[in-house]
C-alpha cells in the first residue's frame, strides 16, 4: 500500500452520473448507500468528487480500476455527535472510507480522504493515517 493517491475526475459538459462511470453502470461503481446520498437534490459535483475519492483510494491501494474495485469502496459522510441527523444530514461531513471485501484486507490503517470541486472538476487524496480518537 501507497501512503496516498490522488484523482481528477471531469465532469464538464456531462449532464448524468451515468456518463461519469461509462460504460460501467452506476450500480456497479456506487453502492445502495452512494446512490441514494448522491441522487436525491445532488450535483454532478457530488457524483463525481465520489468518484475521484474512489479512484484516489484504489490508488493508495495499488488495485486497478474496475467495477468491482471501484463498488467496493464506499464514501460516506462520517457521522458526527453534533448532528443529530446523522447520515440524513445534507450539510457537509467530512467523508468516511469503507472498504468492503476482498479490499478490506488491503488496509491494516484508516484510510482518510479529502475531496474538491470547481464547476468542471472534481479532485480527491486519500491517505492512510493512524486510527484517531474520533474514529472509536
Amino acid at each position: 500500500m501507497s501512503r496516498w493517491g490522488s484523482a481528477v475526475v471531469a465532469f464538464r459538459g456531462l449532464s448524468d452520473p451515468a456518463q461519469l462511470v461509462a460504460p460501467m453502470s452506476l450500480d456497479s461503481v456506487y453502492t445502495r448507500a452512494e446512490r441514494l446520498r448522491s441522487g436525491e437534490g445532488r450535483t454532478l459535483q457530488h457524483w463525481a468528487g465520489r468518484l475521484a475519492a474512489k479512484h484516489a483510494v484504489l490508488r493508495l491501494l495499488g488495485v486497478a480500476a474496475t467495477p468491482e474495485s471501484l463498488g467496493g469502496v464506499e464514501v460516506l459522510p462520517r457521522p458526527s455527535a453534533m448532528c443529530a441527523r446523522g447520515a440524513a444530514c445534507q450539510h457537509g461531513h467530512p467523508p468516511e472510507v469503507h472498504l468492503r471485501a476482498p479490499l478490506s484486507a488491503e488496509a491494516d490503517t484508516r484510510i482518510r480522504v479529502s475531496v474538491s470541486h470547481t464547476a468542471d472538476l472534481a479532485v480527491a487524496v486519500a491517505l492512510s493515517a493512524a486510527t484517531l480518537p474520533e474514529d472509536q
